[in-house]
């Protein structure tokens, strides 16, 4: 048997309990009635490709046989008779039937799902959330009938992972005949089921509130991706403490490479040196932890004779040191990124080159390879 992706409810919003001579209708022929007219009704039936395929087939007639493969009809019974008897004694004028067949009245022309009759739904259809996850759509549709002119309810579900199966999200969508009808239930204050308050809104707002959700979810995310980008560029380019000497007596003729010479001599690996020729003071990072410290040991009273000048150095400790060290960080992380996407210009610029190249080639060519010259003799 076939399984219906959306659940159906009344047509009409009411119970058919008696036809037009007056004959009574059992609970069972209200269901099969409500059940078939859901089928061919202007909210299932645009919508629902195997009966549009079925209905183009035979004049719009519908077999039985091809109905009691959908699940909820076939629960309910699959005596031919039975259903013919209930869809008799229907009253709303939308189906016709014979022994064997059934199909949506010629007069009644099935709406077009198009972008202005989805705006149409929508406007007319309520959300409503607060079900217990093992309510059934029969307990639901007559906690409804309160309310008049419901023309359908879907009940809305999720497939569980593990086990496959469909489970009630707890929440659903009901659509009225009109707009009015709905604002009733809109407008109904404290709304309960089962003791637990229902969160009705329209179906519109719903949607747009999970767009925002969805939105900010996004933006958290990627948030957090970038975050954890950084943090992870930050954490390859963690430096080692002890490693940082300033000064500020430096001279006009005072090079990276003398700086560099000097503390070579001296034992120090260095690793960066922080300075321009001009300029006053400077930075020398080294590679090992606590470099730094052991050499400003060797230093005479914490200088160091540079080009035939004494040059006083400080190790940095503490804060001093900790916010140099972060803003080398942030440096290299920055150069970094920097390179990356130079490197991705760069390739792009070459994909591009490369594709007008061949296609100068081609036009050179007319589309083919170069016709064969005959040398002149």
């Amino acid at each position: 048997m076939t399984e219906e992706k959306e659940v159906p409810t009344e047509s009409n919003g009411q119970e058919n309990n008696q036809s037009e001579g007056s004959e009574e209708i059992t609970e069972l022929e209200n269901a099969i009635i409500r059940q078939v007219e859901y089928y061919f009704g202007d909210s299932n039936l645009p919508r629902d490709k195997f009966l549009r395929d079925q209905v183009l087939l035979d004049d719009g007639w519908i077999p039985l046989d091809i109905l009691l493969k959908f699940n909820r009809l076939a629960k309910l019974s699959e005596d031919h008779d039975i259903i013919v008897n209930a869809l008799g004694k229907s009253r709303s004028g939308l189906l016709e039937m014979t022994t064997k067949k059934v199909r949506r009245n010629p007069e009644l022309p099935v709406p077009e799902m198009n972008e202005e009759r989805r705006k149409e739904l929508t406007a007319r259809t309520v959300y409503a959330k607060g079900f217990p996850k093992d309510a059934l759509l029969d307990d639901i549709l007559k906690f409804l009938k309160q309310f008049e002119e419901v023309e359908n309810v879907i009940m809305r579900k999720y497939q569980d992972r593990q086990t496959k199966n469909k489970i009630f999200k707890g929440s659903i969508f009901i659509t009225f005949k009109t707009k009015e009808h709905a604002t009733k239930l809109i407008e109904t204050k404290g709304l309960k089921y089962n003791d637990t308050e229902l969160l009705i809104l329209w179906q519109d707002n719903y949607l747009k509130q999970k767009q925002e959700e969805y939105a900010a979810h996004k933006e958290k995310k990627q948030k957090k991706t970038q975050k954890g980008e950084e943090k992870g560029e930050k954490d390859d380019f963690k430096l080692p403490t002890g490693t940082v000497l300033f000064f500020n007596e430096g001279s006009d003729n005072l090079t990276r490479e003398k700086i560099k010479d000097a503390l070579t001599s001296l034992g120090g690996e260095v690793a960066y040196i922080d300075f321009n020729q001009g300029d006053t003071q400077g930075w020398v990072r080294f590679s090992k932890e606590n470099a730094a410290k052991e050499l400003s040991e060797k230093f005479t009273d914490g200088k160091v004779k540079i080009d035939e000048k004494e040059i006083p150095f400080k190790l940095l400790e503490g804060d001093e040191e900790t916010a140099y060290l972060e803003k080398t960080v942030e440096e290299m992380a920055k150069r970094r990124k920097n390179m990356k996407n130079f490197k991705n210009r760069g390739n792009n610029r070459g994909k591009n080159f490369r594709g007008k190249g061949r296609k100068r080639r081609q036009e050179d060519y007319g589309g083919g390879p170069p016709s064969k010259v005959k040398a002149d003799s």
